[in-house]
């Protein structure tokens, strides 16, 4: 997985099972370009932007699970919503105003209109090029010093 040089791994878990990555295929209509990429190295991935925190990208069990516990897919169908910013936000990939894209969604405003702005086309080129953090990453900047290398979590969801 590659990821622009802005961003910084600062939490991550095991790899997703194949079983896991099969259940989410049958229960997700459009799956973002780049999540199978990550999840096959792996899960539960937490990411700094420029020293700025934080955007949580899930493994594909706690996909369904917050999927359950904020209703996304039941509220816009065919949405898949895989990642929140931790202030409550989450990254939703469904069918919105530019289309078929990611978009950030305030977990009690769930509509995909023009409150819910773009982010990048999928996870692919929001790891890649940034297009889209200056969105999700709202927290202050973290010191460096405060920063130590990338922490592995097995985490809940396994």
């Amino acid at each position: 997985m590659d990821l622009a040089t802005v961003f910084q791994v600062y939490s991550y878990g095991l790899p997703a099972r194949p079983d896991d990555i099969k259940r989410l295929c049958q229960i997700y209509p459009d799956i973002p370009a780049g999540y199978f990429e990550m999840v096959k190295e792996m899960t539960n991935l937490v990411l700094l932007w420029n020293r700025h925190g934080e955007l949580r990208l899930w493994g594909p069990e706690q996909v369904v699970v917050m999927d359950q516990a904020y209703g996304v897919s039941a509220a816009i169908p065919g949405a898949m919503p895989y990642g929140d910013n931790g202030g409550g936000e989450l990254l939703v990939h469904g069918v919105g105003p530019a289309g078929l894209a990611t978009y950030l969604v305030d977990t009690g405003s769930l509509f995909l209109d023009e409150d819910a702005p773009l982010v990048a086309p999928d996870l692919q080129q929001l790891l890649h090029t940034a297009q889209g953090a200056e969105l999700i990453f709202k927290s202050d900047q973290i010191s460096e010093k405060d920063i130590g290398p990338p922490r592995f979590e097995e985490g809940q969801y396994r």
